[in-house]
């Protein structure tokens, strides 16, 4: 019987936006899907740094005991699939390789459930620029934040289905894309899988999730803007 490995792994640091909430219910769902047996590796809120790229005495991702197990067990051919969200859930240095080489070594094909670029060079870069940048990124977020506190900006980018008002101080419905969210919701509560709806919908998984996380938000605007609920029922999108 196939087997597979759930990756799961937050950052620490507050660029991360996709919740161990989604992971939890999705990853484990994907490998679901591709095997008969599922094993999960949890690592709830931890670095995705190792000791390639980090100088520290402890708490690095190639520390964890778990890790190193998992990572031996994948080599020796254990796993047929290791599933993550995407693959700098599973490690956001050169470490990857490392992993990357025990499936290659075990037979383990790694699926995730978001897209990733497959091309090496994009990779590497990917992660040269992360590591090198980071600092700065994070300090230019932090002023942008403060300004944003101090105009009363609505902050952050707007969710699917919404857009900014004229002002960008207020997210306001987006007509057709507001449509869909309110397709995803209904088509949950009719008892749809996260793969029918993408099917029903054309919206990613991963969206779905977000959306459904904030699905009495949704509910609210739709009444207050007047839009009907349940809506429409749209064609599958192939």
């Amino acid at each position: 019987m196939s087997k597979a490995l759930a990756w799961i792994r937050k950052s620490k640091g507050s660029d991360d936006d996709i919740g161990l909430e989604d992971q939890r219910e999705m990853v484990p769902t994907l490998a679901n899907e591709l095997a008969g047996t599922v094993e999960k590796l949890d690592l709830g809120v931890h670095t995705g740094f190792s000791s390639m790229t980090r100088d520290e005495p402890s708490g690095l991702l190639d520390q964890h005991n778990d890790v190193l197990d998992a990572v031996e067990r994948i080599r020796i051919g254990e796993y047929d699939y290791l599933t993550a969200w995407d693959d700098r859930r599973i490690c956001r240095d050169e470490y990857f390789t490392v992993i990357e080489y025990a499936c290659k070594q075990g037979d383990c094909e790694i699926v995730y459930v978001g897209d990733v670029a497959d091309d090496d060079l994009t990779f590497d870069l990917k992660r040269r620029i992360e590591r090198d940048t980071k600092e700065e990124e994070i300090r230019k977020a932090k002023r942008a934040l403060r300004i944003k506190k101090e105009r009363g900006d609505d902050l952050g980018r707007p969710r699917f289905g919404y857009t900014y008002n004229t002002a960008k101080t207020v997210q306001i419905p987006d007509d057709d894309e507001f449509e869909r969210a309110l397709q995803v919701i209904h088509l949950r509560d009719e008892g749809g899988t996260y793969s029918e709806i993408e099917n029903a919908t054309g919206v990613s998984q991963g969206t779905i999730a977000n959306i459904l996380s904030r699905r009495e938000e949704y509910l609210t605007d739709a009444a207050d803007y007047d839009f009907a609920f349940p809506p429409e029922s749209r064609e599958v999108r192939n």
